[in-house]
């Protein structure tokens, strides 16, 4: 009978984990499919999804292959593993989005659960992180390719972590900084980082520059062959910086006419011409109405807070108060490092053309979260750590399952939540 009862408590820290990542993607899926399985159309960025074509078919002008270009909301990487899936399963377009979303939250969600059991000593640490970041509901963000961008990346750091061969690692780094054009400055930002850290660590000064460029050039090559340089030449910067200005401004419109931005106005075109005339790229915004875009960058950055605030829950507390003791494990440290570099390249750059969404703040969410919880669960960790985020986690899971299904509906617009 003590055996029993010895063995239960066991049982419970080995399978607790298991359970909640089965639950997690069951009330994730049931969540997808009661919502619509139409992709939303152009110019809505989930619409990568329908555009993702990897099919080789003949016309009588000949033979036709879409190769996913750079420069689309799904970029190469999230459009070339929908375009995958398409040509295995052929979902119906009545459907389609939810096979998407399905597939992205499998990523998301299974990203997650390795870096907990990774990173995460103590079982009651592991099921808070991972409940934390299940009930975000980030896995219902659109476009899908900022959840999987941030797949891609939680699994790059699992794999440096695992010391898996770098040229597997580098991939990895890739796919995440070619799933969304902004993102591959980031990616290269984070590999400067593993780069420098390798070679003072270990001394290996050309497996990391020759594996990225390997796959870089693997999978951007063929893009430019059939576009040349369409494959990454975009005019979305005045039109994503009129948009984000708009969302801003408009509610604050006191009445409707030619010479303010009104609130009933639907086109990003007549906005710039009547607030920014003569204005055709952001460089003639910045350069011509310096006042102008100072007020977009302070309202921006409010914005960014509040965003960051929405996401993020209370678990900027432990990780802060972590990094003050200097709390991490060892372990950590290069994850750490990542991480920083990750949060720098993907938010700072958009913010001068957009506020920063929630969706863009999944790529640091998942190790911010796991690594809090590491440094909480360690054996060394105070006492002080542990409660902090004991309580922290417990109220940032508390605020998100109270607008878990406000946030589901909300999810194919701009901030879902």
């Amino acid at each position: 009978m003590n055996r029993k009862s010895q063995d239960f408590p066991d049982l419970l820290r080995k399978s607790c984990l298991p359970i909640l990542l089965v639950v997690a993607l069951v009330v994730s899926f049931a969540g997808i499919l009661s919502q619509s399985g139409q992709v939303s159309e152009w110019p809505m960025d989930q619409s990568f999804v329908t555009r993702a074509d990897l099919r080789l078919y003949r016309l009588p002008t000949g033979w036709v292959f879409q190769y996913p270009r750079f420069n689309w909301s799904g970029g190469v990487a999230a459009s070339l593993l929908i375009g995958l899936y398409k040509l295995v399963v052929s979902p119906a377009p009545e459907t389609l989005n939810w096979h998407a979303k399905c597939i992205t939250t499998l990523l998301f969600l299974g990203s997650a659960y390795s870096l907990c059991r990774l990173f995460i000593r103590h079982w009651i640490f592991q099921a808070l992180a991972f409940s934390v970041i299940a009930s975000s509901a980030l896995q219902f963000a659109e476009p899908s390719s900022d959840i999987i961008a941030a797949a891609f990346f939680a699994l790059f750091m699992l794999s440096v972590r695992l010391g898996w061969p770098r040229l597997i690692s580098s991939g990895l780094l890739i796919l995440f900084g070619v799933s969304k054009i902004q993102l591959l400055v980031c990616s290269l930002g984070v590999g400067a980082v593993w780069y420098w850290w390798d070679v003072r660590e270990n001394r290996m000064r050309w497996q990391i520059p020759v594996g990225m460029a390997f796959w870089l050039v693997l999978l951007m090559a063929p893009g430019f062959k059939l576009y040349g340089i369409e494959m990454v030449r975009t005019v979305k910067g005045l039109r994503t910086f009129a948009s984000s200005y708009v969302f801003m401004f408009s509610p604050h419109q006191f009445a409707p006419s030619p010479e303010t931005l009104a609130g009933s106005s639907t086109s990003w075109q007549d906005v710039m011409r009547s607030v920014f005339p003569g204005a055709r790229t952001v460089s003639d915004v910045i350069l011509r109405y310096p006042k102008k875009y100072l007020d977009y960058l302070l309202v921006a950055g409010a914005y960014g807070v509040f965003s960051v605030l929405q996401t993020m829950g209370l678990m900027l507390i432990p990780f802060f108060r972590a990094l003050r003791l200097g709390a991490f494990p060892v372990v950590t440290q290069l994850s750490l490092r990542f991480l920083a570099a990750a949060a720098f390249f993907s938010l700072v750059p958009p913010l001068l053309l957009r506020f920063i969404s929630p969706r863009y703040l999944a790529v640091v969410f998942i190790p911010l979260v796991v690594l809090s919880a590491a440094a909480a669960g360690s054996s060394e960790a105070p006492r002080s750590l542990k409660i902090t985020f004991l309580i922290c986690s417990l109220l940032t899971l508390a605020l998100n399952l109270a607008v878990f299904s406000e946030r589901l509906v909300r999810s194919p617009l701009m901030p879902f939540g």
